[in-house]
């Protein structure tokens, strides 16, 4: 891999190399008789945790430093063979492997963040690459110092598997200086907690280790946890450090419940690091757990927040049911809407609710409703309902009285003839469809025609028309009633429906008709253009259908056409 010279992390591989020198001096010196594999690894977890913190590209100069570190530690210590090439060579491979096979499998900012990533964690550097490295550190060793190769497999084996688990979290946490901020992020109280804690735990861990009467190895597992479950990650990191620092100063000086084994001093220190592994898995997944519910109920407090500052400003009534139809509580201008104080709500069933307020409709069926609040008939409301899954109902009051009006605006334009202001053909069939289909009240309908408008229309253009068409229209407005319906039908067509008999309607038409005689519409030079108009009426029968009430109307029309024009006749 070529790396830019200028980018070469000189700091960082110096500081990983001089530590993992020094960590490997001494565990050679300690645990190992020189020939054989030290019983204690925890260099190899330093260089990990500096690949893991550090972006890929500073990999390289890192493991040359920690291969460099390696082969001088082991000289320095062992004495000086060629075969220690071999040594450094495989200690970097395994740690390659260990930090490729993390950072490919998600993110390495945290290796403690759920219970899958510790799972994943344990089974790459506990189990893969420490075994990997072991079967070729092996037979290296039996080249070079004719070890067996059984032992030696199970001595790299246990001593790099325990270093990489117990050893990279802590040194991760400490290069990226989790540690320091959690110190300096928290308060007076929280530290002195954490203290407290680790120094209990500490206390506990001394008084296993450094007797050998009475073995109490399950004493560390409570205090622990204690740690895991108050102080999550980082305290479990430092918990775990301890242990391993402390159980290995008193193996060191022949103490400890290990002491209490009766086999060889191999077995006893395989022993201590099964117990450590152990340890330290079920820590990892319970601070685990505990630090990903402790995340869940963060995230979940600030969306109650969001949904608190979001509910105060917005318009909108809020209200929360339960499973028994019994209000948890309530948000909004609930008095505006409601007439009544949201504080008195929260307790009350919601037919209780509805029946007090007047809004029986908020036990409405359908996932929308729209009504008037009794309080403020002026108002429209639109109640919508949503299911809840544990049971219960969340029900929503918005005020729709300006999208109403906007609507209604629409309709009426859609419907509106634009020369006339009444009725459009649409409009007026749709009024007299929902007429036809309400009987049981007298109706009539009404067809007019302007006498000789083509002439008009033929002689002195369509500009004088269309006046012509507004003064009719404006004539037959003023002469019905607000109940009556008006409505331009044709060029020169024009209809009402009448919300009364037949013979009062006739009466209107020919009062309408009368007063356009006394007062006709004037053209250019006050010259008078329309005297009259003929008018075609029919009641609305029972079972009769829109078409055949229309069919009635027009031919009473068209009698009054065929008789001279300018009068007014009621169907048979």
């Amino acid at each position: 891999m070529r790396i830019a010279l200028g980018k070469i992390p000189y700091k960082a591989a110096f500081t990983a190399g001089l530590g993992y020198f020094g960590l490997a001096a001494i565990t050679i010196a300690l645990t190992s008789n020189g020939r054989n594999h030290a019983t204690v690894w925890v260099a190899d977890a330093l260089i990990l945790a500096w690949l893991l913190a550090r972006p890929r590209g500073d990999w390289p100069a890192l493991l040359m430093a920690g291969w460099a570190a390696n082969l001088c530690a082991n000289a320095l210590v062992r004495g000086w063979i060629p075969g220690l090439a071999f040594y450094a060579t495989i200690n970097m491979a395994q740690v390659w492997l260990a930090g490729a096979l993390l950072a490919r499998g998600g993110g390495t900012d945290s290796l403690m963040a759920d219970v899958r990533t510790v799972i994943r964690f344990i089974l790459v550097a506990g189990v893969l690459a420490p075994l990997l490295g072991g079967l070729a550190g092996s037979v290296a060793t039996l080249a070079n110092y004719g070890q067996p190769f059984g032992d030696s497999l199970l001595r790299w084996y246990t001593s790099n598997a325990l270093g990489l688990l117990i050893c990279t979290p802590f040194f991760r946490a400490a290069i990226d200086g989790s540690f320091v901020r959690a110190i300096i992020h928290s308060t007076r109280e929280q530290r002195l907690e954490a203290t407290a804690l680790l120094l209990l735990h500490g206390g506990v861990t001394m008084l296993v280790f450094w007797q050998t009467r009475i073995p109490l190895l399950f004493l560390p597992y409570s205090s622990l946890l204690l740690v895991a479950f108050r102080l999550e990650r980082l305290g479990t990191k430092a918990g775990v450090a301890m242990v391993a620092l402390i159980g290995s100063a008193a193996a060191y000086r022949g103490l400890g419940p290990m002491g209490l084994i009766h086999a060889a001093p191999l077995a006893r220190a395989i022993g201590f690091q099964v117990y450590l592994g152990c340890l330290m898995c079920t820590a990892l997944t319970v601070s685990a757990s505990v630090s990903l519910r402790r995340d869940a109920l963060t995230r979940l407090a600030e969306r109650e927040e969001a949904l608190r500052l979001i509910m105060t400003h917005v318009p909108d009534v809020v209200l929360s049911f339960d499973a028994a139809g019994i209000c948890r509580w309530a948000t909004g201008p609930v008095e505006r809407y409601m007439g009544c104080v949201a504080e008195t709500l929260p307790g009350q069933s919601l037919s209780a609710i509805a029946q007090a307020t007047g809004a029986a409709l908020l036990t409405g069926d359908g996932p929308a409703v729209e009504f008037a609040p009794p309080h403020s008939p002026g108002t429209t409301l639109e109640a919508s309902f949503g299911a809840l899954p544990g049971g219960g109902n969340v029900t929503v009051l918005r005020d729709i009285t300006a999208r109403k009006a906007r609507e209604r605006a629409i309709e009426r334009r859609a419907e509106t003839d634009d020369l006339t202001a009444v009725l459009n053909r649409l409009g007026f069939r749709t009024r007299l469809e929902a007429m036809a289909a309400t009987p049981g009240r007298a109706r009539a309908l009404a067809i007019i025609d302007i006498d000789h408008f083509k002439a008009i229309n033929d002689s002195l253009g369509h500009t004088t028309g269309d006046r012509v068409l507004r003064e009719i229209a404006a004539h037959l407005k003023r002469g019905v009633r607000d109940s009556d319906v008006v409505g331009r039908i044709g060029g020169d067509e024009f209809a009402i429906l009448f919300d009364c008999p037949a013979d009062i309607a006739r009466a209107v038409c020919e009062r309408i008709s009368e007063t356009l005689r006394a007062t006709p519409v004037t053209g250019d030079n006050h010259v008078g253009l329309i005297g009259s108009i003929s008018c075609g009426i029919a009641a609305l029968r029972p079972g009769m259908s829109p078409e055949r009430w229309i069919e009635a109307a027009d031919a009473a029309l068209y009698e009054v056409k065929r008789a001279g024009r300018n009068g007014v006749r009621v169907a048979a």
